[in-house]
């Protein structure tokens, strides 16, 4: 965790909560059960671990907090705090940002936790929450809502770059009987889990949904016909939007990582998402997005972010190195999730 005067962590955040509250708050429990009286999962992670992994800014706005979920491969404060953070900031938004264990290479489910915990403490806050998700930073929140249905009235949007909803042509050839991370496995097409996130709903809650995705991404394939990153695809559900970034800008070069990282068209579609009923509108946008350079926040020239940087890499390292999950076959699917999977 990111250690700075300006961040609380998520522990903080659920102790003085409680204190203001004057509610017990118990270790390891779950979200509250669902309104259909339907039981939720149990977390299997420590609660200590939950809750060092978010991470936010003093709250001080009104309306939803942004809840960033980073990629596989990095780590929260790595991913956005350099360009998402400080430009939402900047725009009068409240954030957070979670982490995940090992890079995000282990088993997606117990990855999901931990946004499941981060969701429900910054709703104890009494705000909604507006997630922005990339690459697997969009499956894990997914997941979170399809098994803790409790979720589903706390989150407002969902916002998510390049996550392979529907897993990625890549995977297919992963393992070949080696050790992989297991995480690779979750990320095939026919996958159990893919076939677990997507039963039933794709697209539940009163939730307003965005996929923005980019013809040019080398993982997040395929991109047509039918998009892999694409949720209620040609169902015209009005709470769903699925935007071919080069549909809004012609051209447009953006690929995997620079879609949730640095182009500026993308970040202004996030925006209007944010700040409109319903998912984000190319249209009401407007076309000067499509002029706009990648950008380089005001804190990329500061000496603090060199810092920032710094303190992650040693909490990381204090840490040792991220565990590979290596693995000859897909981890089994949770109890909870078992039911709606055919064999």
């Amino acid at each position: 965790m990111l250690h700075s005067h300006k961040y609380f962590s998520g522990q903080a955040l659920l102790a003085g909560l409680c204190a203001v509250l004057l509610t017990a708050c118990g270790g390891g429990s779950a979200s509250s059960p669902a309104g259909d009286g339907l039981s939720e999962p149990g977390f299997e992670t420590e609660t200590s671990a939950l809750n060092e992994a978010l991470v936010c800014n003093p709250f001080t706005q009104a309306g939803p907090v942004v809840l960033l979920v980073h990629g596989t491969f990095t780590h929260g404060e790595e991913q956005w705090s350099w360009n998402y953070e400080p430009l939402l900031l900047e725009q009068g938004y409240d954030v957070c940002i979670v982490t995940y264990p090992d890079r995000g290479l282990g088993d997606a489910q117990i990855s999901a936790e931990y946004i499941v915990n981060a969701i429900d403490q910054i709703a104890d806050s009494g705000r909604k929450v507006s997630v922005v998700g990339h690459s697997q930073g969009g499956m894990g929140p997914r997941w979170a809502l399809r098994w803790w249905p409790s979720l589903r009235e706390k989150v407002e949007d969902m916002v998510l770059l390049a996550s392979p909803n529907h897993g990625l042509e890549f995977a297919e050839f992963s393992g070949f009987g080696q050790p992989v991370p297991a995480v690779f496995f979750q990320f095939r097409i026919d996958s159990n889990y893919m076939q677990a996130l997507n039963s039933e709903d794709e697209t539940p809650g009163e939730i307003d949904y965005t996929n923005i995705y980019t013809q040019f991404d080398e993982l997040v394939q395929p991109v047509s016909p039918e998009p892999t990153a694409a949720l209620d695809w040609q169902q015209d559900n009005p709470r769903v939007a699925n935007i071919l970034i080069q549909d809004v800008c012609p051209g447009r070069i953006v690929e995997h990582a620079t879609i949730g990282l640095s182009d500026r068209a993308t970040f202004e579609l996030v925006l209007d998402a944010l700040a409109h009923p319903g998912p984000a509108n190319p249209q009401r946008a407007g076309s000067e997005i499509c002029g706009l350079l990648p950008f380089l926040p005001e804190p990329v020239l500061s000496p603090s972010l060199l810092t920032d940087f710094l303190d992650v890499f040693a909490s990381q390292g204090a840490q040792g190195f991220p565990d590979l999950s290596l693995t000859t076959e897909e981890p089994p699917l949770k109890p909870y999730a078992q039911s709606v999977v055919s064999e």
